[in-house]
């Protein structure tokens, strides 16, 4: 594929993702430079509408954790593709969330005017992300291992075929891209959430495991 057909296939799909996930927005403008690499990158703007910001830092104690999306399906996939073959193969279906994710852009939008306390998006691990809201808000969140079962047996089957543990995938993978977001009721939880934990009072670690501190390990930009 010469770097011509490249970008106009980058194009499309760029075309493509704005379709499906933002039909209202549009690109706009661009830097243009020469290089003997091919550099993109884009910067997103977005309108809240007259909604107030839904930060890291407002969780509070006694509120449910909860997630919308999928939690482990990119790094399965990531990992077939790194085994390669008969393996990824047959189980094209994972493979695709490492490849082509689909952010649950709506969900967050249903969540903000639900009342979400906080929220964040799940790209660097699930424990990771978690314990960026725990900072900022001064708190600790504790999750529930059985409330991660669900999550769990969509990737036994890869699991078992890679001799690898399923729950690590959900636990400290990322890139499904999904939202974590703390709610102060049940009721309040919307469609396409799913309650995993709640958000206790501050201690020395910022996330729990079945009341056992875990370390929050997952994708780090800065030392890669």
């Amino acid at each position: 594929m010469t770097i011509a057909n490249y970008l106009e296939a980058f194009a499309d799909g760029l075309s493509q993702a704005l379709t499906e996930l933002a039909p209202t927005a549009s690109v706009v403008g661009g830097d243009l430079a020469s290089s003997e690499k091919v550099f993109i990158s884009v910067t997103a703007h977005g309108d809240l509408e007259g909604r107030a910001p839904v930060l890291r830092s407002g969780a509070k104690v006694g509120d449910l954790l909860a997630v919308g999306g999928t939690l482990g399906k990119a790094a399965a996939g990531l990992a077939l593709l790194t085994e390669g073959g008969s393996a990824a193969e047959a189980f094209d279906d994972l493979v695709s969330f490492q490849l082509r994710p689909r952010p649950p852009i709506e969900l967050g939008v249903l969540a903000a005017n639900n009342g979400a306390t906080a929220m964040l998006d799940i790209s660097d691990s699930l424990v990771k992300d978690a314990s960026r809201i725990a900072e900022q808000s001064k708190v600790c969140l504790s999750i529930n291992s059985s409330d991660l079962l669900g999550f769990q047996a969509v990737l036994e089957q890869a699991a078992q075929r890679l001799n690898q543990p399923a729950l690590d995938w959900v636990l400290f993978g990322g890139e499904d891209h999904g939202l974590l977001a703390t709610f102060p009721s049940l009721e309040l939880v919307p469609k396409g959430f799913k309650v995993i934990g709640k958000v206790i009072a501050k201690k020395d670690h910022f996330v729990e495991l079945d009341d056992q501190a875990i370390d929050p390990r997952g994708w780090d930009s800065v030392t890669g």
